[in-house]
């Protein structure tokens, strides 16, 4: 759409990397073990990529592609806002329900 690939500060997280984050981010990280960045099933977007077209656009059509930014990262939701943490649908929906 906008002729360049969404930018993303962050990706796929070792278990290693899960914990240091967890350390210096404290509750803002998941613990190590629990976040969906350390399934492969969550990115963390640069700030230009979520905001102003890009943004209205990302949330308009990521849907199409398996991809939202979860409800509890949006405003008012039940966890820290996050507006640049996207999560692959179906891929969360499989491990959320193997965990069961």
């Amino acid at each position: 759409m906008f002729g360049e690939p969404i930018c993303l500060s962050s990706g796929y997280r070792t278990y290693e990397e899960q914990a240091a984050l967890r350390r210096t981010k404290g509750a803002v990280a998941a613990p190590a073990g629990l976040s969906n960045h350390g399934w492969g099933l969550a990115v963390d977007l640069c700030g230009d990529a979520y905001a102003g077209a890009r943004g209205r656009w990302l949330a308009k059509n990521a849907g199409a592609f398996g991809w939202e930014n979860p409800a509890w990262a949006r405003k008012g939701g039940s966890g820290f806002y996050e507006p640049w943490h996207w999560e692959y649908v179906p891929g969360r929906d499989a491990v959320d329900a193997a965990q069961r």
